[in-house]
């Protein structure tokens, strides 16, 4: 288990602390502590949270509710559940789940893989610059605002991804591979999963008229990231009726190729026609056939059947069916 413990101080640092002395910076009523946690097994997890002092049903909840989206508030505390994309694996998108437990002093946070990125780490180090106060209301703010950045830019590079497949596919429609479609497909509902089920907690939390958590001057951070999270919504469905239509011109071009193939196969089969029917008849076993005794039959058989065939090649030329 990987732990990382900050404390929010006057001047709105968010400075590192062991987690002993976070621990007991929680027993004082004006610290602000924040305690991340991070890729934990389940009695880890209940270890921090009997040591933090959880109540018992916020506790279950952590345990049991920590793998889906939610809102649950409780008597002195706020516990939200909301998933996020975590870092890229195979140009893979994978979603994880984050768990804020937020009481007035302090703020839990639960998750499997890294939200430490080294840009958030660098934005940690100048928190004074977008903290917009000293509470925890704030910094929950400040995670909700970017992590609704991360779903914008996750959805701004799927948008580039699929304009530049209808681009590749207006160029050359057999450039483009069913897996590519697929593949951006999956990639636009696992975005689309994660943003439509980061709004509903996102809204609850900028509603809540819990007293030790209030919005001052953080409100504006939560009203932007919802806004951030409605714009990814429409265009995340934007995006959705254009792999539609993706999907539809490759069907299309697939079927034309088919078509092609069977045409072709039509014609050569309307040209060896009348030469099969030639070739049945003078291999038929009758002691007369009086063609057979003609000194020059066999070269004679085989220019007529070339003139079919060439003349039968032609017709079909000159109506458009090679085209």
């Amino acid at each position: 288990m990987i732990i990382n413990s900050f404390q929010i101080t006057e001047d709105l640092q968010l400075q590192p602390l062991d987690s002993e002395e976070a621990v007991k910076a929680t027993g004082s009523s004006g610290a602000r502590t924040w305690i991340d946690l991070q890729d934990f097994e389940p009695d880890e997890l209940e270890d921090w949270l009997d040591r933090l002092e959880c109540k018992r049903l916020s506790k279950q909840l952590c345990l049991e509710a920590r793998d889906r989206s939610g809102f649950y508030p409780l008597k002195n505390e706020i516990l939200v559940v909301i998933p996020f994309l975590s870092a890229h694996t195979g140009d893979k998108h994978e979603v994880d789940y984050l768990a804020l437990l937020c009481r007035e002093h302090l703020l839990v946070t639960a998750h499997r893989t890294s939200i430490m990125t080294p840009q958030r780490r660098a934005e940690i180090q100048d928190s004074h610059e977008w903290l917009a106060e000293r509470s925890i209301s704030a910094l929950v703010s400040a995670l909700m605002n970017d992590l609704s950045l991360e779903s914008v830019d996750s959805t701004t590079e799927l948008k580039k991804t699929i304009l530049a497949l209808e681009e590749r596919m207006d160029r050359d429609a057999n450039d483009v591979q069913a897996e590519e479609i697929l593949d951006v497909r999956s990639k636009l509902l696992a975005v689309a999963s994660v943003v439509s089920d980061q709004l509903p907690p996102v809204q609850s939390l900028s509603t809540t008229d819990k007293g030790f958590f209030k919005l001052t001057d953080s409100r504006d951070f939560m009203n932007c990231a919802l806004a951030n999270l409605h714009a990814a919504e429409r265009t995340l469905e934007w995006l959705d009726r254009r792999i539609g239509d993706l999907r539809s011109g490759f069907q299309m071009n697939a079927q034309d190729k088919t078509n092609r193939r069977l045409n072709l196969l039509t014609i050569l089969t309307a040209i060896f026609t009348p030469i099969t029917l030639l070739a049945g008849i003078w291999g038929m076993n009758f002691e007369t056939m009086p063609e057979l005794s003609f000194p020059f039959a066999y070269p004679a058989a085989l220019v007529l059947m070339v003139i079919i065939g060439t003349g039968m090649y032609q017709f079909f030329r000159r109506n458009g069916w090679f085209d």
